[in-house]
């Protein structure tokens, strides 16, 4: 069911001043909820809002062997299966166009997303998970 809008009064559309200073008023409000998901981003990750939140130098020392062995762990799946020009050449056509290697190149890249996303997952809970042992005093 559709209804006209000529019923409605123009006194209540917002002039330009006004729409400027709400526009304003919001992009402020999104940049503060912006840096404030960030803070607490960092506060869940390196326990900012915990009374004793500094690491003693040994601690800092296991963590970065950890974060090393985690980036030698993942390392060989961070490159793509073919290279980012070819994959950028293949979607720009049509999928109908594309040759039998090319489907089979841009399902190997998708399931490559898949896993890369998964295991960045799983990286972040090692490493929140060693961040909490080194904090109470064992090794990771």
């Amino acid at each position: 069911m559709t209804q006209s809008a000529s019923h409605v009064s123009s006194a209540g559309v917002l002039d330009s001043y006004d729409f400027n200073r709400n526009y304003k008023y919001l992009k402020k409000l999104i940049e503060e909820l912006k840096t404030e998901n960030s803070v607490s981003f960092r506060k869940e990750v390196f326990g900012e809002d915990e009374p004793d939140r500094t690491l003693t130098k040994k601690q800092m020392k296991q963590l970065f062997k950890f974060l090393r062995k985690i980036e030698g762990h993942y390392k060989e799946c961070c490159n793509p299966p073919i290279p980012e020009d070819l994959e950028k050449g293949i979607r720009k056509r049509e999928a109908s166009s594309w040759l039998p290697w090319e489907e089979e190149a841009i399902e190997k890249v998708d399931a490559w997303r898949a896993a890369l996303q998964e295991r960045k997952l799983q990286a972040r809970e090692m490493f929140n998970r060693a961040l909490l042992e080194i904090r109470n005093g064992r090794m990771p």
